[in-house]
This record gives C-alpha cells, sequence and structure tokens, in this order.
C-alpha cells in the first residue's frame, strides 16, 4: 500500500516542477535567445582557491547551436600562452590561468573580472565566439553538486593511481563500475597520466558530462530537483540568473550524447624561462572555430568538393558504409587510399545512418577536416578512442553522393 501511495505524490510533484519551469524560464534572457535560434555561449571555469590567489585550473566554452541542438566543448589549456603588452611582464606572453589570476587580484567583482578575462580570449581566438556568459564553480561547489544528484555510475576500464604529497592529492580508482560521491567525482575528472595526457583526461570528462546527462533524464532526478537548484545557487558564481539557470537545466534533459562534441585548441607543449607553456596552432584553431561556428549547417551537403587533392600528411581511417547500399564501403576505401589517407579497416557499419559523417578518434580536428573537404561533409564529431589506433572514421550514410561515378 505504501508504494502504491508514493506514486500520485510522485506524479503530482514532476507536474509541479514542470508548471514551475514553464513559469520561471519564461524570463529567461537564455530562453529568448534560443527561440530566435541564436547561438549561446558559456565559459565555465574550474577555481582552485588558495589563500593568496584563484587560479583558472579549467577554462572551457561551451557553445550551444539551439537550432541543431549541437553542443561544442571547447577547452582551453591553462598553460595556453596569451600576449601581453609589456608593461604587464617584459616576457610579453602570460598563462591563460595566470591572466585569470592577475585580474582576480586586481579585481574584486566577478562580473568584472569575467567581462576582461573574456574579452582577452576572444580577441586571441580572433573574435569567432562571444562570450555572453560564465559559470564559475571551485572544488567545493563541485562536490556538493554531484552530491546533490545522488552521486555518479561510471565505469573505470583502468585503476587511476596518482599521488602528489607536495598538493596532498592521493587519486586510487579502481577498474569497473564505481559510484562516485563528489569528493572522488572531483578525483576522477582531474586524473590525467603521462600515457594518454589531455587525450585521456578530455574523454573522462566527456564520460563525465554523459552520466550527468542520464543523471537528470532519470525519473530519480524530480525528487532531488530542489536539493540540485539549492546546491546550484549556494555554490555557483555566475552572471545567470534563476531563469536562465533553469532554462539550461531543462534543455539538458533533451540532449543527445551523440550532438555533444569536446575537443581542445590544437598546439604543444613548449618549455620557456624554466615554465611549462601550451603554444596554440594557429591554423588549427581556426580549424577548430570553423567547424564549431558551422554546426549550423550540420547535415547540410558540402558546395565546394576538392575532388583532385591529396592530404599533406598520411591519414589513418576506418571506413564504414551505412547507406543501405552495396559497394561504397570498398569504393570509398579506394578512393580515400589514393588522396593519401592510410584506410586500416572498411566495412558496413552494422546499422542505418542517414547522413554521412566524420568522427575525429584523437580529437585533433585538421585530419577530419581535411578529408571532409575531398568527399563533401560537414558533419564532424568528436569520440574519443584512442584505443581504435586510427585518427578518424569515415561513415557513409544515405546522404552520400559517389565521388568516384563522376
Amino acid at each position: 500500500m505504501k508504494k502504491e501511495s508514493r506514486f500520485p505524490k510522485i506524479i503530482i510533484l514532476a507536474a509541479a516542477v514542470g508548471a514551475l519551469f514553464i513559469i520561471v524560464t519564461a524570463f529567461s534572457t537564455v530562453k529568448r535567445d534560443m527561440l530566435l535560434k541564436k547561438r549561446v555561449n558559456i565559459m565555465i571555469l574550474g577555481i582552485s582557491a588558495t589563500d593568496y590567489v584563484n587560479h583558472a585550473e579549467v577554462i572551457k566554452v561551451v557553445s550551444f547551436e539551439p537550432g541543431t541542438g549541437f553542443i561544442d566543448v571547447v577547452s582551453i589549456p591553462r598553460d595556453t600562452k596569451i600576449p601581453v603588452p609589456h608593461s604587464v611582464t617584459w616576457k610579453k606572453i602570460e598563462k591563460a590561468n595566470e591572466i585569470y589570476a592577475r585580474y582576480k587580484q586586481d579585481i574584486k567583482d566577478a562580473d568584472k573580472v569575467f567581462e576582461k578575462f573574456s574579452a582577452k580570449l576572444e580577441r586571441f581566438m580572433d573574435k569567432r565566439l562571444d562570450i555572453d556568459y560564465y559559470i564559475q564553480i571551485d572544488y567545493k561547489s563541485f562536490t556538493e553538486i554531484v552530491d546533490s544528484l545522488g552521486g555518479l555510475k561510471i565505469e573505470v576500464m583502468r585503476p587511476l593511481d596518482y599521488d602528489d604529497n607536495a598538493q596532498q592529492l592521493h587519486i586510487h580508482i579502481s577498474s569497473g563500475i564505481n559510484h562516485f560521491d563528489g569528493e572522488e567525482a572531483l578525483k576522477y575528472v582531474k586524473y590525467r597520466n603521462k600515457i594518454t595526457g589531455d587525450i585521456g583526461r578530455l574523454a573522462r570528462q566527456h564520460k563525465f558530462i554523459e552520466k550527468i546527462i542520464e543523471k537528470i533524464n532519470s525519473p530519480s532526478i524530480i525528487v532531488r530537483m530542489p536539493k540540485i537548484i539549492k546546491a546550484i545557487f549556494r555554490t555557483l558564481s555566475t552572471n545567470l540568473i534563476v531563469p536562465d539557470i533553469m532554462t539550461f537545466i531543462d534543455v539538458a534533459r533533451s540532449i543527445e550524447m551523440k550532438n555533444i562534441r569536446m575537443q581542445q585548441l590544437p598546439g604543444e607543449s613548449e618549455i620557456r624561462w624554466g615554465k611549462s607553456y601550451w603554444n596554440v596552432d594557429r591554423e588549427g584553431m581556426s580549424d577548430l572555430l570553423d567547424v564549431v561556428n558551422n554546426s549550423r549547417y550540420i547535415n547540410m551537403p558540402e558546395a565546394n568538393i576538392d575532388r583532385e587533392s591529396s592530404l599533406t600528411r598520411p591519414v589513418v581511417a576506418e571506413v564504414w558504409n551505412a547507406s543501405g547500399k552495396k559497394g561504397y564501403a570498398r569504393q570509398m576505401t579506394d578512393y580515400l587510399r589514393k588522396r593519401n589517407v592510410d584506410v586500416v579497416r572498411f566495412g558496413n557499419y552494422g546499422v542505418y545512418k542517414r547522413y554521412t559523417q566524420i568522427i575525429s578518434r584523437k580529437g585533433e580536428l585538421k585530419p577530419a577536416r581535411e578529408v571532409a573537404k575531398i568527399i563533401g561533409c560537414r558533419n564532424i564529431k568528436t569520440e574519443l578512442d584512442s584505443s581504435r589506433m586510427v585518427d578518424i572514421n569515415v561513415v557513409i550514410g544515405k546522404d552520400f553522393k559517389p565521388l568516384w561515378t563522376e
């Protein structure tokens, strides 16, 4: 009897929460922008606070395209080398997290810090992304929000072990399915080893986001919603107002993981004056921002196909036929091999796909962009999987027009 009497209460609560979202989000400027199909860009700052300074350990720009439901998460490494005036330092460069720390020390108002820091990053990215909003989260906020969700179940493929006595950071996570509370989840997303490096960490962060979305979409989230909202507004620093945040929570409930791409500003590490900097590849960054800004054209045919060119360097690929038409994988393989694409595996995909897509397996978009140009595809996505030992997957959909017959 107790179980039966509980269902009407849950239904009433769900209806009440739904009505609350509809009423409150009506006052959201973010929702208005989404209805107008305007791209929304949010900066996520993960802050490590000490007694003396606040460092931006995590800097991500989340770009949401309402027309397609596509989300790009662009990671800006904290060590990114950014030009600054000589009056700031004789080196004329600073790391991104050092710039944030300096603004934070000089300016007390969080919104003004964001305005200065976002303007700096926008200029660095050639004003290709207008960053409208920010969410600043520290370690305490992160753990409280994960705890308010009731923790997360995540499968770990290999044990994660790391000890840093200087920072009093000790990570020991066993393989298999783990139920993480806030503290353990923080260790999971922070972990970085020498072999997979940032690619491995990006893959874990991608899985973490996937589990957050799964949790938000679960029926049990209804009863936890008051705790979640309370944790968000008690711990986060942001220029978003209540209706805006509730709009994002509502949108998160309809997001599909296949529409999320996670990538990092391309580049390489360099040592200068005894410090490590991330030296951004400007051409690669331009390619990445092209992909982000063109997500509104997702699944539209490429007008200019370069049928004659070959790639400047070898790209390792898999080719899979999801078009329902016989022979496409073999024919695409022959076509690509003539253009310096090393196709190591090909065959049938096993499921039908309406649209052709190229999947970046290592997080580097340049190979995907080059292959996209020679086959006429704008649908590029990131699904990190270094175990496949390839740069990209080409998945041929029904929309594909055979190039080898023209």
